[in-house]
């Protein structure tokens, strides 16, 4: 016994020096990019088998003695060696020239799909973000090239300076380390406790695992930039794509097939294409590589490994993604490797922030030390080159201050040292001033983090006059959003504008272009405003206005007529996003949105006689607004206002500028009444609802005809008391006590030209009729026809 036990012992300790242990990299043999999951056989036994991971890595231990390699990959030619050496193999494989042949095989007899069933059946049980908890690590890296032929980068795109060539080193590089906790299903935070990006000292900006690709392959569609595309793996995916058994390589006690997948001939629909390595443990996906059966502008590619855990689950262990951005021959290759994972662990939902993705104050500073850590592989001497090349090209042409300046446009602000050029009061334009030739500016962050001080001033080319207002406020607290303030403005406002839709007064707002009725205001306000239990925003107001309203308006009341009036009111603004998903990025808080109804109240009281105010009323505004996708259907949208004033109250102050048809801009406006005249309709009560759905490409395709369709309906209904309609004279309108409809079609993408190389713009049109009780006499003049623009990338 003594002895079997010492031969067990120098078996268990001593084998592994014995043991002959194969290492390489495998490579497509023209582009000498590495192959992620190629599959590996040694001696002809398909028991000795392993595969490479994302990096084209490969690696296999055993006793016996190895004399062969074969490796197959699907769309490549088999690859046959002898083995003369055990280290450092370097493997090129050979696309096939047939790769793309056709194979025919009836559902009932296609092995595949009985494998895709199963998979699709254990999707729920296999998706890691259906684990009650997790959080883990991640290091991200991603690598900007240019190339021409696959191997070498164009003369025009070599970088030189201060004596030191970009020859072939990447053009661009960014690396970050991030923590992610997670409570199922939706509640996540991940924070960039590392950034380092070539060029910038100070970056506000990081790569994140989940840029471009989701964090697992178990949606029903897979989201790549702003196109849903239909998942293989989820139900129904049997009718739309066409599986194929290529492989099938054992590993330890599983069973691993590697199944292609690619859309079915006659089926319109957003597909993929690509390989699913599907482990018989569970039937989980353990790799996958997809990538748009069509391309366009930009061709993505994504790659996924994932890893069993705990004997329990399956998580993702590594994601990479690639472009490739056709005519400019610009590739970007994104890697993140995930580590440090702890599964089902005890977190509060109180101890997770606002924003699903921040980055860290102290994240842009991190050391050596700290990079030597999480780096999975030490920089290469050609990547050092790119960041020591190009850190000097950034000191010397500032970065970071244009980084700056990126960041303040994007909230339509140009800086100039200590104070912002606020665009939305510099340009401004409407059909009763024409242009506003003027400047509005406030301090910014360098004066104070705390207070903020700016003004406005502006002259009008049509209606030649003065318009010009200031300003202030403190920031109690920038995380809650907590500001108190006050101003006053000798400004226009437009009629019926004083709402939930004075909130939509910016530069990307065109209804604004056509607001023809105005009212003089010179207005005096004091405000506070914050954000509480996480997803309400909330806003007090306490507003004193002197109004004269620059179109032809009387209101009567106890004998009295009023032309100019004032108004003294509180003002309260709540807006509820359950669940809404907020980033920090640029040196900003950005919404992407819910996929819950997003509640907006607006309710105002007039207090008469309260610093000459000549109304009492109570006015409530409420807006629902909504925005869903539905798999194999589409995108719909639907908001519904609500309007309601008891008390009669000049025409400026009712419920009005609805509508946005004219011939002068005929470009489709959401959320407005589109063969309805501006201010066609007055209302003290009103209900109003739009609705449209975007089908996409999924209705017709011809070729690369394949322009989106857009259906909409909109329905407005809203009643004008006999106080309101008697007391308001001289100004024309009509009441709307019927249901006013209109439907319309858009399809955009009719037209498409290249755009810098990287997308598309694209025309479109769409044609509305007006139909039902406010329908036109000639039925000509029921339809109205207008312009869309969109930019894409296929």
């Amino acid at each position: 016994m003594k002895k079997i036990l010492l031969l067990l012992f120098a078996f268990t300790f001593f084998a592994p020096a014995f043991a002959q242990s194969i290492t390489g990299k495998v490579f497509d043999s023209v582009t000498k990019e590495p192959l992620a999951f190629a599959n590996f056989t040694f001696n002809n036994n398909p028991r000795m088998a392993t595969s490479s991971d994302i990096d084209g890595k490969f690696s296999f231990s055993t006793v016996q003695n190895i004399t062969n390699l074969t490796c197959t990959y699907v769309g490549y030619e088999t690859f046959n060696m002898q083995i003369t050496t055990s280290k450092n193999l370097v493997v090129y494989l050979k696309a096939s020239e047939n790769n793309l042949q056709e194979v025919v095989i009836r559902p009932s007899e296609n092995p595949a799909n009985a494998i895709i069933k199963k998979v699709i059946a254990n999707k729920d049980k296999n998706n890691p973000e259906r684990i009650p908890s997790f959080k883990y690590k991640s290091y991200n890296k991603m690598v900007y090239d240019v190339k021409t032929d696959g191997t070498t980068k164009e003369d025009s795109v070599n970088i030189k300076m201060k004596g030191k060539l970009l020859k072939d080193s990447p053009l661009f590089m960014m690396e970050s380390v991030s923590e992610r906790k997670f409570i199922a299903p939706d509640i996540s935070e991940e924070v960039v406790i590392g950034t380092k990006v070539s060029g910038f000292q100070n970056p506000s900006f990081a790569s994140l695992a989940t840029d471009l690709q989701p964090f697992s392959f178990y949606q029903d569609n897979i989201k790549l930039f702003d196109i849903q595309y239909l998942n293989p793996i989820s139900k129904g995916s049997l009718n739309k794509y066409q599986f194929i058994l290529e492989d099938t390589i054992f590993q330890n006690k599983d069973t691993i097939y590697i199944i292609s997948f690619q859309p079915k001939k006659n089926k319109n629909f957003e597909g993929l294409q690509g390989q699913l390595y599907i482990n018989t443990n569970k039937f989980a996906v353990q790799n996958v590589i997809a990538s748009p059966f069509e391309k366009g502008k930009i061709d993505i590619k994504i790659q996924q490994k994932y890893v069993f855990l705990e004997n329990k689950y399956w998580f993702p262990e590594q994601l990479n993604y690639g472009l490739q951005f056709t005519d400019l021959k610009m590739v970007v290759d994104g890697k993140s490797y995930i580590s440090e994972v702890e599964l089902e662990i005890p977190l509060r939902k109180k101890e997770f922030a606002l924003e699903s993705v921040r980055i860290d104050k102290m994240a842009a500073k991190k050391d050596s030390l700290f990079w030597d850590n999480y780096r999975v592989e030490k920089l290469s001497e050609k990547e050092q080159v790119t960041y020591r090349v190009v850190d000097s090209i950034g000191k010397e042409n500032n970065f970071d201050k244009i980084l700056s300046s990126v960041e303040k446009l994007t909230q339509f602000k140009i800086g100039i040292g200590v104070f912002d050029l606020d665009l939305a009061k510099t340009i401004v334009y409407n059909k009763y001033e024409g242009f506003r030739l003027g400047l509005g500016a406030y301090t910014n962050e360098k004066l104070s983090e705390k207070w903020t001080f700016g003004g406005f001033l502006g002259y009008g080319t049509r209606d030649y006059d003065w318009k010009y207002g200031g300003e202030v406020f403190y920031t109690i607290s920038k995380k809650d959003e907590f500001k108190i303030g006050g101003k006053y403005q000798n400004n226009l406002i437009e009629a019926g504008n004083y709402g939930l839709n004075s909130t939509l007064q910016n530069m990307l707002n065109f209804r604004n272009f056509q607001a023809y009725l105005m009212d003089n205001v010179k207005q005096t306000s004091f405000n506070i405003e914050a954000r509480s239990f996480r997803y309400l925003k909330w806003k007090v107001s306490l507003t004193q206005s002197a109004t004269t309203p620059k179109y032809l308006s009387e209101f009567q009341e106890n004998g009295q007529i009023y032309t100019d009036y004032h108004d003294s009111n509180v003002r309260i603004d709540l807006r509820f996003g359950f669940k809404e998903k907020f980033i920090s990025s640029f040196n900003q808080r950005m919404s992407v949105g819910s996929t819950y109804p997003i509640l907006s109240v607006s309710y105002s009281k007039g207090i008469k006689a309260v610093m000459n105010s000549d109304f009492n009323y109570n006015k409530v505004e409420v807006r629902i607004e909504q925005s869903f996708f539905t798999k194999n259907f589409g995108t719909t949208k639907y908001q519904l206002d609500l309007g309601i004033i008891d008390n009669p109250l000049p025409y400026g102050l009712l419920f009005t500028g609805e509508g946005s048809y004219d011939k002068d801009y005929p470009y489709m406006i959401p959320n407005y009444f589109q063969t309805m005249l501006p201010y066609e309709f007055l209302s003290d009560k009103y209900a109003n609802l739009f609705l449209s759905h975007n089908f996409g490409g999924l209705l017709f395709k011809v070729g690369k005809f394949q322009p989106g369709i857009t259906l909409h309906n909109n329905f407005g209904y809203g009643t004008l008391s006999d106080e309101n309609a008697s007391k308001n004279t001289l100004t024309t309108y009509n009441t709307k006590e019927k249901v006013f409809m209109e439907t319309g079609l858009q399809l955009d993408n009719l037209i498409k030209m290249n755009y810098l190389d990287i997308g598309y713009l694209g025309f479109g049109a769409g044609v509305y009729y007006r139909y039902g009780a406010y329908e036109n006499p000639n039925t000509k003049d029921n339809f109205v026809y207008k312009f869309s623009a969109t930019f894409t990338i296929k």
